[in-house]
């Protein structure tokens, strides 16, 4: 379609207003963010072309995590995407991308990659961004919602993972002194913790 003149007119034309109404491309337009507000802006460029796609109101509609395919996608929404995205960033998407990343925010991530570079954003801020992003997830759940146990489930797993992780840095630590100290120094802590002299 997007090779017919009138198609690629009627395809290109709100990328191209918007792209036209800032006199700057998207690349430009970050060159002066963070390395997180970058990351976050190319998951919202990515939800609100997806939203245009679908005809939904807001780009909150689309949740990051949810698949393209669920979210209704079929290989005409895919390529109108497609055509989107690249008439806002510059490049050269495949008609294929929502199937080789089927989620939002791991196109967003690919995009990311490709304009920014992979070593754009640091780990610890990109898991910050991503706890951020996951908190505005979990708000849109309601209480009824049945999968709001499994997720708590999963949270609580993986703050439980991460504690343990402190756990054993701690008693590691504990273990080097131990094994580091002399007999009469463990013997004088001894005698200290159960208050004999």
């Amino acid at each position: 379609m997007a090779d017919l003149p009138e198609a690629a007119g009627a395809l290109g034309g709100a990328a191209a207003e918007t792209a036209e109404g800032t006199g700057q491309s998207f690349v430009d337009r970050m060159a002066g963010a963070s390395a997180v507000e970058r990351s976050q802006a190319v998951l919202d460029l990515v939800r609100v072309h997806t939203a245009a796609v679908l005809g939904l109101r807001e780009a909150k509609a689309v949740e990051p995590l949810r698949a393209f395919r669920d979210l209704g996608f079929d290989s005409l929404t895919a390529v109108e995407l497609r055509n989107g995205l690249n008439a806002e960033t510059g490049m050269r998407l495949p008609a294929t991308l929502v199937f080789d990343y089927p989620t939002p925010q791991l196109l967003a991530e690919h995009v990311h990659d490709n304009l920014f570079g992979a070593a754009d954003v640091d780990p610890e801020a990109a898991v910050l961004a991503d706890l951020d992003r996951l908190a505005d997830a979990i708000s849109g759940i309601s209480q009824e919602n049945s999968a709001r146990g499994l997720v708590e489930a999963r949270l609580r797993r993986i703050l439980s993972e991460l504690g343990g992780a402190a756990e054993a840095d701690a008693k590691s630590a504990v273990s080097q002194q131990l094994d580091a100290a002399s007999d009469d120094e463990i013997f004088d802590f001894i005698n200290q913790e159960l208050g004999r002299s």
